[in-house]
């Protein structure tokens, strides 16, 4: 790096940013720390711990940083996590970095809920059974026929029971580091689901564009880096988080594309709501699936959503969704009718969307 004042404030920027995402991460695995605390009947406020995380830091080499300094920072830092400790929000599980859209549905779901990333599905599934999380969120299906049977599959597995729903649209933006000329960008990272939705837009910019594992994840790796010509493909949300400019946003090829997530927990809702999820196998006969949604005709009820994946045996598990509340009395029977009727059955959720 070429040693002037303007490149030196650009490293303090890039630093600071560091510096803040290293902060929030601290807080939150300090969130799951009390959580698990509660969970052991363990006292949560540990004055001996705060002191030798202190001993330690101050014990450590250093050149310009006192130890007045360190104990300033630190101390904050635990009147901090003491403050969030007492506020208590639930913590929601989503898949991705910071700013994915995942966390956008999160928010817009529930303002006062404290979201955490997880690197895969399979954490977020985990990490609710486990009982680490409240909720976890993931995305369903969209507009354009994207979603992976990935998350259905978990969804199984996992027992959980659906008890929120957010449908959204998915906006796309061009992010890069700040002060960065369109003119010198020459490729463009994002989750391989974005780049496929904004393939117009990035062949019109003559842009090369390489699959990242999230497309927050792509915003976050321009903020640490800055590597030079290129972009990313990620929410608003996201540049937000890591000090990026939004160059162009809704960059996506098709319009209005919506995205449904659905919210999950350990145990259903008591109140119900007005949209159900089930899942069925039926037999292997003509007109069985065409005989369960006759069921839901005849009601006037609609349905929402008809997705299918394989099962080890190689027969398909059906999910269906429909716009009703479970505790009507011609909804009972329609399920008590759908299980006989089926060789595997099983009432994901009733919940309001």
């Amino acid at each position: 790096m070429d040693l002037n004042l303007k490149s030196l404030r650009r490293e303090i920027d890039r630093i600071d940013n560091n510096i803040l995402q290293m902060l929030q991460k601290r807080l939150e695995v300090a969130r799951l720390v009390v959580k698990f605390k509660q969970e052991l009947h363990q006292d949560i406020n540990v004055p001996e711990r705060e002191t030798q995380i202190l001993d330690s830091l101050k014990g450590r080499e250093r050149s310009l940083l006192s130890a007045e300094m360190i104990e300033d920072i630190y101390r904050t830092i635990f009147a901090e996590s003491k403050r969030l400790q007492s506020e208590s929000k639930p913590l929601v599980a989503f898949q991705g970095e910071h700013g994915a859209h995942s966390e956008v549905a999160c928010r817009r779901w529930n303002p006062n809920i404290a979201p955490i990333p997880c690197p895969e599905f399979v954490d977020v599934f985990k990490g609710v059974v486990e009982g680490s999380y409240e909720y976890g969120i993931v995305p369903i299906e969209n507009t354009v026929g994207e979603m992976a049977s990935q998350v259905n599959k978990y969804l199984l597995d996992s027992e959980l029971y659906i008890v929120g729903a957010v449908e959204m649209a998915v906006q796309h933006s061009l992010l890069v580091a700040p002060g960065v000329d369109y003119r010198n960008l020459r490729r463009v990272y994002s989750h391989p689901v974005a780049l496929a939705e904004c393939q117009k837009f990035i062949q019109r910019m003559k842009l090369e564009a390489i699959p990242y594992f999230d497309t927050a994840g792509a915003a976050k790796m321009l903020a640490e880096q800055w590597p030079e010509g290129t972009a990313a493909i990620a929410s608003e949300l996201a540049a937000k988080y890591y000090n990026l400019d939004v160059l162009y946003d809704s960059v996506g090829d098709v319009a209005n594309t919506r995205t449904r997530f659905v919210v999950l927990a350990k145990k259903p809702l008591e109140n119900g709501g007005n949209k159900c999820s089930i899942t069925f196998t039926t037999e292997n006969r003509p007109g069985a699936l065409f005989n369960i949604m006759q069921l839901f005709a005849e009601q006037n009820i609609n349905l929402t959503r008809i997705d299918s994946v394989p099962d080890e045996k190689g027969d398909y598990l059906f999910f269906m969704d429909f716009s009703a509340s479970s505790h009507d009395e011609s909804v009972q029977e329609i399920l008590a009718r759908i299980q006989e009727a089926s060789t595997f059955y099983r009432f994901l959720g009733c919940y309001t969307e």
